[in-house]
């Protein structure tokens, strides 16, 4: 009982600090938001207005740009830490790795959906989204995007340990990340989709295999990340 006791106390310390550095270093949060808004003002220009029109254009447009914002945010988040030296002294206190493996993650889920919000509310506004979408798509695209992130978070969180000493880390990562996370992305995108009643082309995998995608990979990853928690933060 004093075991788990200790271990959420870790998970929520390593989860309250991580927020506490988001607000010492405020211009990566406005620098990563206004990324986003950037790519959301420079896809329509890319397609057109009358292709971006097409739910299936724009439901692509807006989890491309996610993706570029999630695969940014992963990036930046660890590179910091890593070249400030966070990490190595967290690792000094003999805590549970376990516990700081699953604080990073639920910390990386939180960011990225304080990003995603403002930049759904941008792609509704620049890609003139029809009420009926919104309607549909809404109740289902917060837990869509709760588990992305939880699947993106712990691959992530995972690649960052592996990579954290490697002198490529910065190319390195991002060409592990990408595969990894394609399972994650498919099926968010299909799951979209398939909410909007103005997409006449839908997937052939039913919505039922897609969120067994979605909830498979964070568990998958999340079970490996703490079975292999100490040898990855030895490495």
């Amino acid at each position: 009982m004093r075991s788990s006791a200790t271990w959420l106390e870790t998970c929520g310390l390593i989860f309250e600090y991580s927020v506490r550095s988001v607000f010492i270093r405020k211009a990566s949060w406005a620098g990563t938001l206004a990324f986003a808004a950037c790519l959301a003002i420079l896809f329509p220009f890319a397609f057109g207005t009358e292709l971006i029109q097409k739910a299936e254009i724009r439901h692509g447009a807006f989890w491309a740009i996610n993706e570029f914002v999630v695969a940014l945010t992963v990036g930046r988040l660890f590179a910091l830490e890593t070249e400030a030296g966070i990490l190595e002294y967290i690792l000094s206190t003999q805590a549970q790795r376990s516990a700081l493996l699953f604080g990073k993650i639920l910390f990386v889920v939180a960011y990225l959906l304080s990003v995603q919000i403002p930049l759904v509310l941008m792609w509704i506004i620049f890609y003139n989204v029809p009420f009926n979408a919104i309607s549909s798509l809404l109740p289902q695209l917060f837990p869509l995007l709760l588990l992305f992130n939880l699947g993106t978070g712990t691959v992530g969180s995972l690649l960052a340990c592996v990579t954290a000493r490697s002198t490529a880390r910065d190319l390195l990562m991002p060409l592990l990340f990408y595969p990894l996370q394609m399972s994650v992305l498919l099926s968010a995108v299909s799951l979209a989709t398939m909410s909007d009643p103005g997409v006449v082309m839908l997937a052939g995998t039913s919505a039922q295999s897609w969120w067994t995608v979605l909830i498979s990979v964070p568990c998958i990853f999340l079970a490996l990340g703490i079975l292999l928690s100490d040898v990855l933060f030895q490495e």
